[in-house]
């Protein structure tokens, strides 16, 4: 059995399979009471009950599952739970169960999990600081008050000798979290307020703990000529740009702005003028900018409409060149071509 700790006073459940043997139950009950004293309590439930037994949740400060030996019954998933909820924060689970501790070959058990599936198992069901205590195989004498247990009455000792050292217990010790599963905690996140002295010292300036410590005066940091105004002529970029025809050019790499000045007295200086000639109306005078405004992919509007987009300002408009004087008789834009 493994090495159980009981104080005094302590609730105890202990579990075992309804075939066990009542005389064993009654030793245990006795040797767990004379431990607990009168202030304790052992309570006794059938292993095949677990999962189904109304048990108390954080009532228990040990359980003690399964130690009867020998016995072949194995825990499940939903008794592991069942141990967790009953057992108080910090309580702690001793168990022992049958396992195969090597490989079978050509050899049919009832029992399959080895000891690594139990401390799975215990770990998943939320139980902490699971240790084994022991795990040994069991002799071939014990072996025959297994097969006893699974009710095989033929060919024990042909059964005994293809699990003789294959065949084994295990003693484990787990506990419950020192809190209860699925407590509820308040989170409070308000920031604590801030006193007005505390935020002025934020702003105190400590000048190596020399109370007496004067700081530096900023108009001494300033020379006379710092403090004078600049005029409007000193502000004022020199125009050093290069004399050409009676005009300053921008020079190469310009950073004045002259350069980009240039750039739109050009485009505004390069428009077609176009003559609209109308037989029953004044003479009208339209002026547009021919140069193809590159959008895209465009910028063969010149070329005629087979090279403008549907989009195009010039869209019915001839073939021109750039600066070219175009006229265009106004009759193509008569009424009674036009859709309205």
């Amino acid at each position: 059995m493994p090495t159980a700790i009981i104080n005094s006073g302590d609730q105890i459940l202990f579990v075992a399979p309804s075939t066990t043997d009542q005389q064993h139950l009654l030793d245990a009950k006795s040797a767990f009471q004379s431990q607990v004293g009168s202030d304790g309590n052992v309570a006794f439930e059938a292993m095949e009950r677990v999962p189904e037994a109304p048990l108390q949740n954080g009532t228990y400060n040990s359980i003690h599952s399964n130690l009867v030996f020998p016995s072949v019954s194995s825990h499940t998933a939903q008794a592991l739970s069942q141990y967790l909820k009953a057992l108080k924060p910090g309580g702690s689970l001793y168990l022992v169960e049958p396992v195969v501790i090597a490989d079978l070959s050509n050899t049919s058990c009832p029992i399959t999990r080895k000891e690594s599936d139990i401390v799975s198992m215990l770990k998943l069901a939320g139980f902490v600081d699971v240790t084994v205590e022991s795990s040994t195989a069991v002799s071939d004498e014990s072996l025959i008050d297994f097969f006893h247990a699974w009710g095989v009455t033929k060919r024990v000792d042909q059964a005994v000798s293809r699990l003789s050292g294959k065949f084994g217990t295990v003693q484990i010790v787990a506990k419950k979290p020192a809190y209860e599963v699925g407590k509820k905690f308040a989170l409070n996140f308000k920031k604590k307020p801030v006193k007005v002295e505390e935020q002025k010292k934020v702003w105190t300036i400590a000048a190596d703990d020399d109370d007496d410590a004067e700081l530096e005066d900023e108009d001494l940091l300033l020379d006379e000529e710092d403090k004078i105004k600049p005029s409007k002529e000193a502000l004022t970029r020199p125009d050093d740009c290069e004399m050409t025809d009676g005009r300053r050019k921008a020079c190469k790499n310009c950073t004045c702005g002259r350069a980009d000045m240039m750039d739109d007295e050009e485009e505004s200086n390069n428009v077609v003028t176009l003559d609209l000639m109308d037989e029953t109306a004044d003479d009208e005078i339209v002026e547009v900018d021919p140069t193809p405004k590159k959008v895209g992919g465009c910028g063969s509007c010149a070329l005629g409409d087979a090279f403008r987009c549907s989009t195009c300002p010039y869209l019915g408009m001839p073939a021109f060149q750039e600066g070219e004087r175009v006229t265009i008789n106004a009759g193509m834009f008569a009424s009674d071509d036009i859709d309205i």
